[in-house]
């Protein structure tokens, strides 16, 4: 499927004093009497907030026209004030024409009240690229999934449950598409018992399609000049709530395993990480690193996956030591690739350039493998040891190593040894590589090419070799064909001795895309990630947090289905008929 990855911007007229206005849809973004007042009264009030999420372990609020994000920052707010100890409160948007983050801070200007939240909000603003965007915000248990889209097509790939829904698109008259039956179906559909919904429209096909969704409706009094607004239930009692899980055992202590301990650490759980090697040993302990997005000419479901986690890694990253946001200069191998990242960016924002013969990746960046792992890992505690049998019982798992020692008991495990997570999943296997640190001055700005040129600790890093299996192979050969592709892509670099030598051994797929979810109740797995471990990992490690801990999806329902653990057994039935 080809087509732009990125939505259309929203295009504002800002004419008047109250605020932006929407030039194609003629209309206003919020109340011009008080847009906050209008949002605690229309939404939060409606929906019985904060009175609903008291006494909850995790919460959910949908929301239709993220618009200007007051909304969220609204409810954000009262979040912080309200909050049950340890709880979590997910926060699933939709936006079809997303602001810029400069024309969402000046028209947040507006309520100096909210100035320390916007300013984070704003921090980790997403690009305008399409499908799911997380933001995590862990100090306080909150997390917005923004999804770039149509209403109805982001609706069916949402998988998450609602307790209350916000309903702000424009007005039905002037944007049906946000507003029809099909739409207010998969609300119903993606609503807990006991939902709430609050609106601002009163408009009777509104009221009729709510009520159709299976939604009691009642009218209620309006905000300011409009004399009535909308209320709706969803049928139904809620559930009791699941207990939250408690010990997770973590099978690999590099990049993945550290981002999982990082993502479950947060949401209360206790992590354990187990390696045989320590921290930031196998693939993950490499001298330098360069962080760069997958790209692909097409806007299929895994494009859009590792495209959104790549930008969750580098707004992550940029919270830590050892990660430097220059940029990486990607040249094409020969004219057929030149026009093919040409076109590859024509379909993305200012963050993929082509210029001067080559791609300029201007959100990328280069960093310190161990020192990414260490502050990721941060104080969960790590075992050595050799993990070769895992028992699952009823009650939890038993860790055991090669001599049928018991390392550790927990209520979960994840397998996140990189090529030893093929003691669970056959169809990962290992992939050898080397990088090598020569004497030398690296250029200004990180190059790639297949191979990769940046700056190390002690001079020059060039990399890296793929050798199919577990052995690197001899280191000779590897330097020389460093030396000799860097005299073809960076002639004007000079390379000395060499300072230090590295190998180490990735874990790959089949269709070359990762693996993340459930084998089975107590047992997930997050491995093949190939050369792009640290792209890849952060994200999927919220996913699988996520979904240990029963909260909304981070990932489109199409890419989650691309990266399930099961596609290649699933693929083998249908080729065996």
């Amino acid at each position: 499927m080809t087509g732009s990855l990125v939505c259309e911007p929203a295009k504002l007229d800002w004419s008047a004093a109250s605020g932006p206005r929407a030039a194609d849809y003629d209309d206003v973004y919020f109340s011009a009497e008080d847009g906050l007042e209008e949002t605690r009264a229309v939404f939060l009030k409606a929906c019985h907030l904060p009175e609903a999420w008291q006494g909850r372990r995790h919460f959910t609020v949908g929301e239709l026209g993220f618009g200007t994000g007051l909304n969220a920052l609204a409810l954000w707010q009262l979040w912080r004030e309200t909050r049950p100890a340890g709880a979590w409160l997910d926060f699933v948007s939709i936006e079809k024409h997303p602001l810029s983050p400069e024309e969402a801070r000046r028209a947040f200007a507006q309520w100096p009240s909210l100035s320390e939240l916007s300013e984070r909000l704003l921090a980790q603003w997403p690009p305008r690229l399409k499908g799911a965007h997380r933001l995590v915000f862990p100090e306080d248990g909150f997390a917005i999934t923004l999804f770039h889209d149509e209403a109805e097509a982001a609706l069916a790939q949402i998988e998450a449950r609602m307790d209350a829904w916000f309903l702000d698109g424009f007005a039905p008259a002037r944007n049906d598409a946000m507003w029809c039956q099909p739409v207010l179906d998969a609300i119903g559909r993606l609503s807990n018992p006991g939902a709430r919904v609050g609106t601002f429209t009163v408009a009777g096909f509104v009221r009729r399609g709510l009520a159709e969704a299976g939604f009691s409706v009642s009218k209620q009094p309006g905000f300011g000049r409009k004399r009535e607004r909308l209320e709706a239930i969803f049928p139904g009692e809620a559930s009791p709530e699941k207990p939250a899980p408690g010990r997770i055992a973590i099978i690999g202590a590099g990049i993945a395993g550290a981002a999982l301990a990082h993502a479950l650490s947060m949401r209360g759980c206790e992590p354990v990480l187990i390696d045989k090697a320590g921290l930031a040993g196998g693939a993950s302990g490499a001298p330098a690193g360069l962080l760069t997005p997958r790209l692909e000419r097409a806007d299929r479901p895994h494009v859009r996956a590792t495209l959104a986690a790549f930008d969750f890694a580098r707004r992550l990253y940029a919270g830590l030591d050892g990660y430097e946001a220059c940029g990486v200069i990607r040249q094409p191998k020969d004219e057929a690739e030149a026009a093919r990242f040409a076109g590859i960016a024509d379909l993305m924002d200012d963050s993929v350039v082509w210029r001067d013969g080559a791609l300029d990746l201007t959100n990328s960046g280069r960093f310190k493998p161990a020192h990414l792992v260490t502050q990721l890992a941060g104080n969960a505690p790590l075992i050595k040891a050799d993990i070769k049998q895992v028992e699952t019982g009823a009650d939890g798992v038993s860790l055991r190593d090669g001599e049928g020692r018991s390392v550790l008991e927990a209520d979960l495990v994840i397998h996140a040894s990189g090529a030893g997570a093929g003691m669970v999943l056959p169809d990962i296997s290992p992939s050898a590589g080397q990088v090598a640190v020569f004497k030398g001055q690296a250029p200004a700005r990180p190059v790639t090419w297949g191979h990769y040129v940046c700056a190390a600790p002690q001079g020059v890093l060039v990399g890296a070799t793929h050798v199919r299996g577990e052995d690197a192979g001899p280191s000779g050969p590897a330097i020389e064909s460093f030396r000799e592709a860097c005299g073809v892509h960076c002639p004007e670099l000079e390379l000395g001795d060499v300072v230090e030598t590295w190998s180490g051994v990735r874990a790959s797929t089949p269709d070359r895309l990762p693996v993340a979810g459930a084998l089975d109740a107590r047992t997930f797995i997050l491995s093949g990630l190939g050369s792009r471990g640290f792209a890849h990992a952060p994200l999927l490690a919220e996913q699988l947090a996520s979904l240990i801990c029963g909260q909304a999806a981070a990932l489109e329902k199409a890419g989650l289905e691309v990266l399930e653990p099961g596609r290649f057994e699933m693929r083998r039935r249908r080729r065996e008929g």
